[in-house]
């Protein structure tokens, strides 16, 4: 990796040119703030933006515009088995989308850095897309904020709170976990196993299996974090991809959560 991450997915899952993004994103990024205080977490989908884009720019809607950022994201490793959680090689400086540069938050890389379990591998981060495709909302959003991206593998929840409780502790460090739900059931199974699974995680219940979310390490070590902080949970919205393309016979589930403190 050189010191920019390139996008991979730009093109595929959401427009690659500026201008189209940009505009997608004005026609999305129009739902209201639920709450009068932002959330400190939230757990978007990283399908296509035509599929799940309008969930999770729902979530990216209840941060506040007018203040800083330091984000964190989790997401699942689709394209490489590790153990442990990948961070970039330490000569990425910035990740790019179309509308720009994200600057990496050095401190909390380096919070991180040397503890057990800790990579700092690029291989990871290369051609993973449940990042990239939450970036350009956040830009269109927050406008400029420091991210800290974070490829999640094999790795005990307990541990993953462990590394994380402490980055969590600044108000201005806002948590995301990138999960989709339930993969390639039929329409009325998918909906079935969504509805328990959001109701676990509305519960704070750090059980969840591969089979129930891509994300579920990553969720249930966000979910621990949650209970630690008491931090409440809202479900924003839910859908499968059979509502959008109208195929119900192999379908992915899609929610947005925001936790508030």
């Amino acid at each position: 990796m050189t010191v920019t991450r390139k996008p991979a997915v730009a093109g595929h899952f959401y427009p690659a040119d500026a201008q189209s993004l940009q505009q997608w994103l004005q026609q999305h990024l129009q739902h209201p703030a639920l709450e009068f205080t932002p959330p400190r977490m939230l757990l978007l989908p990283h399908a296509g933006y035509l599929y799940s884009g309008d969930l999770a720019a729902m979530g990216v809607c209840q941060l506040d515009a007018k203040r800083p950022y330091r984000i964190i994201i989790l997401c699942p490793a689709h394209r490489i088995a590790f153990d442990g959680i990948a961070l970039p090689p330490a000569e990425c400086q910035h990740f790019a989308t179309p509308l720009g540069e994200i600057s990496l938050d050095q401190p909390l890389l380096q919070a991180l850095d040397g503890q057990p379990q800790v990579l700092r591998d690029e291989r990871p981060h290369l051609g993973e897309h449940a990042i990239e495709v939450l970036l350009p909302m956040l830009q269109y959003r927050l406008g400029q904020f420091t991210l800290l991206p974070v490829v999640v593998g094999d790795i005990a929840p307990k541990q993953l709170l462990r590394l994380l409780r402490p980055l969590v502790q600044d108000p201005a460090t806002l948590l995301i976990v990138s999960s989709d739900l339930s993969h390639y059931r039929s329409y009325q199974e998918a909906k079935a196993q969504d509805t328990m699974t959001l109701a676990q995680i509305m519960a704070l219940e750090a059980t969840l299996t591969p089979e129930q979310a891509c994300g579920s390490v990553a969720v249930n070590g966000a979910l621990l974090l949650a209970a630690r902080q008491a931090w409440r949970p809202r479900l924003l919205g839910q859908h499968n991809s059979g509502d959008i393309s109208g195929e119900k016979l192999r379908v992915v589930g899609y929610a947005s959560l925001a936790f508030y403190a």
